[in-house]
């Protein structure tokens, strides 16, 4: 059986054709096409060069049938970053007190959805970047829902007045308070979700609130660190900017600069965030830092 690449067909459409529903079990157990919704199947060569976003936009165009597509699934279409986000269901709201459930394929949400809180996404019926960085961070944790509405501010589909509105039209639902505490913590300065997660790490271990993108000029010297916390350079290292032994080179050459105009350094990984390690490294460069001369930088924005 073929299926033309980049699109998916129903077993009606099958049906149409001829395919019977013995042919299509066989094809799947041949590994010739995939289930990517119930009742819809696209090409298995296909499909498996597809990146997870790529599957889970397929899934929601196989899924959402008119209703509205939301939460996670909205924040994929959006294009928002989100922090090991479960792109194993496809998320949808319906303007109902009842009837939400879940699958192993799909979230129905029993979530009023007004009509100013609702676009248009590639032929699809989404809500807004606001509506869904609000109800990511009414229902995910905070360290994960920081993440989304960092990325949310950082598109510029949204903003803070816009997202404290959308909060406060959820006042007494359920994670309202809690998304409230995210929006106010955000910031659209983060530039990757290891860079919101460091923030909510810092927070977490009791470091003082750190600055964000801030230039250092020296001479001809330019610098745009992660972090600053008085005279120490914090920069979230995801082993992923370095995308030649030239860049690498040219990180190491600036880290030697800004150390030797009297900045401490102190480098985070996702090894780091995941125990006190990163908060020990942070405490031995404010302890370096304590009582040497102001670096000999020009800051700005």
């Amino acid at each position: 059986m073929y299926i033309p690449s980049a699109v998916f067909y129903t077993r009606a459409d099958l049906a149409s054709i001829g395919v019977t529903d013995v042919e299509i079990k066989s094809a799947i157990r041949r590994g010739c096409i995939i289930r990517v919704a119930r009742g819809a199947y696209a090409d298995a060569a296909m499909y498996s060069a597809m990146i997870p976003a790529e599957r889970h936009i397929l899934a929601i165009r196989a899924t959402a049938r008119g209703r509205t597509v939301s939460h996670q699934s909205a924040a994929v279409l959006h294009g928002l970053q989100m922090w090991a986000p479960d792109l194993g269901r496809v998320h949808v709201s319906v303007n109902a007190g009842q009837g939400g459930r879940r699958t192993d394929r799909s979230h129905v949400h029993t979530n009023r959805v007004a009509a100013d809180s609702v676009t248009t996404v590639d032929g699809l019926t989404v809500t807004t970047v606001t509506r869904t960085a609000v109800d990511l961070a009414r229902s995910l944790s905070f360290e994960a829902a920081v993440c989304v509405v960092d990325s949310a501010l950082a598109s510029g589909g949204t903003t803070v007045e816009l997202l404290r509105s959308a909060v406060d039209t959820c006042a007494g639902l359920a994670g309202c308070s809690a998304a409230r505490r995210v929006v106010e913590f955000a910031d659209g300065r983060s530039e990757s979700v290891g860079e919101s997660r460091s923030r909510v790490y810092l927070q977490r271990y009791g470091f003082p609130a750190p600055e964000l993108q801030v230039t250092l000029r020296h001479g001809g010297l330019t610098a745009r660190p992660d972090f600053l916390i008085g005279g120490v350079i914090i920069e979230f290292d995801g082993k992923l900017k370095y995308t030649s032994e030239r860049a690498l080179f040219e990180e190491k050459k600036r880290q030697d600069q800004l150390m030797s105009l009297g900045w401490v350094m102190a480098r985070l990984t996702w090894e780091d965030l995941a125990s006190d390690a990163g908060a020990r490294i942070v405490r031995r460069a404010l302890e370096r830092a304590e009582g040497l001369p102001e670096p000999l930088t020009v800051r700005g924005r």
